[in-house]
């Protein structure tokens, strides 16, 4: 059920806003689980917002063991239109402590925000409808309000315990192979990094949560992939018996010591096949910046105002030359432009960056000097906003040849391609904007060329 009314969203949570909070237009709409709190959202988004979370209490209390459990009330989760709007709230609830999150659950009135994102224009949401980053962080913040719910002892929890069981579901909600999303297989990659470094920690820090000399995202990211480990055979009922004693446990003093000496009782022997599960992963992207998302044969991406998209495919092209082609669609928003990438090492790449209602410019990128050197350009009035465009690229030694819109041109390129072509693909930063570029891609394929 979709309802519209307006009142002071500071009633939404128990009052915990303040009383000075201002009134704003809010939609609400309410399942068996959850009721998703829209802000600045239509009813269209809310009703594909809905789905995602009612899906995740199902996961989390079969999770605990109580797999018949239902919430007193529907649990509120709350979605934001705007960046503005969810640190507006932020602010209120935490003091800004989640500031650059854009997502988080608030242990008091146990409430889930989340920040519709990438931020994005009216005509991409249209477009692409709920961005899939926005699907994956409402069901992990929705499992969080969920184990608030089914557990008393909640904020005692272990972190690995935390983001492990968050990270899963949201990657069951997402219903695709973990290995082919970058916002799964991306942990993989950090992770096995960390194995090969051998800075990976073992399963006892994890556990007692003494992992701290990791940077944030490593940690997150290992902890990700340490829970999958525990989740898949033949650790699945030992988790279950961990995750009931997580819940079962008194809280308080004592309670971190027995559930660490459950689950060491449990897992802590598990380095050697917790080192083989990591080796034996095989991601297929690596995001550096978010958000991309190659599912079917359309494959969505949208940048942030204030960083490019970026996506590295895994499995390298090896040849003495390559050939790549599909279509595109730039979407409304930021600098309206999708970049593919190619012949990725240590010095740098090349970028061929398509623009809406201009063509495209060949660029070299160097990373010694963290400049761009423009190569060349075509203008290609066929490459208009919202329509799908044919774009080719082939190479050989120093030789390059971009099509677009059924045009052509060739180029010399400063070094020779790699004998391996590493490729992958973006979308622009807009600093001076409120949304980042927007588009998809379609049918992309990159094989040696004949």
């Amino acid at each position: 059920m979709i309802a519209r009314m307006r009142t002071p969203w500071a009633v939404f949570a128990l009052l915990a806003l303040g009383s000075h909070a201002l009134a704003q237009d809010e939609v609400r709409a309410t399942g068996t689980y959850y009721a998703v709190v829209g802000h600045g959202c239509d009813e269209a988004v809310l009703k594909r917002a809905l789905p995602v979370v009612e899906a995740v209490w199902p996961l989390v209390a079969d999770t605990f063991g109580v797999p018949d459990a239902k919430p007193e009330q529907p649990l509120l989760v709350h979605l934001y239109r705007t960046v503005d709007g969810y640190r507006a709230a932020d602010q209120q609830l935490t003091n800004g402590k989640f500031r650059r999150n854009l997502a988080m659950s608030h242990h008091e009135t146990r409430s889930a925000h989340v920040a519709l994102q990438p931020p994005c224009t009216d005509e991409t949401l249209r477009a692409l409808g709920l961005p899939r980053l926005t699907v994956a962080m409402l069901a992990w913040e929705a499992t969080h309000v969920a184990r608030y719910e089914l557990c008393p002892n909640y904020r005692d929890h272990p972190d690995w315990f935390c983001d492990g069981l968050a990270s899963s579901v949201a990657a069951r909600v997402l219903a695709a192979p973990p290995e082919a999303l970058p916002f799964c297989s991306n942990d993989m990659v950090r992770t096995q990094r960390l194995l090969a470094e051998e800075k990976l920690p073992p399963v006892k820090a994890f556990l007692a949560d003494a992992v701290a000399d990791l940077d944030l995202g490593d940690r997150y990211a290992a902890r990700a992939v340490l829970y999958a480990f525990l989740a898949s055979e033949p650790n699945r009922k030992k988790l279950a018996t961990v995750a009931g004693a997580i819940r079962r446990t008194g809280g308080g003093d004592g309670y971190a010591a027995k559930v660490l000496e459950e689950a060491t009782a449990a897992f802590g022997r598990e380095d050697a096949a917790f080192s083989a599960y990591v080796t034996a992963l095989h991601p297929e992207w690596e995001e550096v910046y978010r958000s991309f998302w190659p599912e079917g044969a359309a494959w969505t991406q949208i940048a942030f105002p204030d960083s490019n998209a970026i996506a590295w495919r895994q499995e390298p092209v090896a040849s003495d030359g390559f050939e790549a082609k599909g279509s595109l669609r730039i979407l409304p928003g930021g600098k309206q432009q999708l970049n593919f990438l190619f012949a990725r090492t240590d010095d740098g790449f090349y970028s061929v960056a398509f623009v809406a209602a201009t063509g495209f410019t060949l660029f070299d990128y160097r990373s010694a000097t963290d400049t761009w050197v423009r190569i060349g350009d075509g203008t290609a009035p066929g490459l208009r906003l919202g329509v799908s465009t044919d774009f080719g690229v082939e190479g050989r030694g120093t030789k390059l040849r971009v099509a677009l819109s059924g045009l052509t041109w060739d180029f010399d390129l400063p070094r020779p391609l790699p004998a391996k072509i590493v490729w992958g693909l973006g979308a622009q930063a807009a600093p001076d904007a409120t949304t980042g570029s927007a588009g998809i891609w379609q049918r992309v394929t990159v094989a040696p060329r004949k």
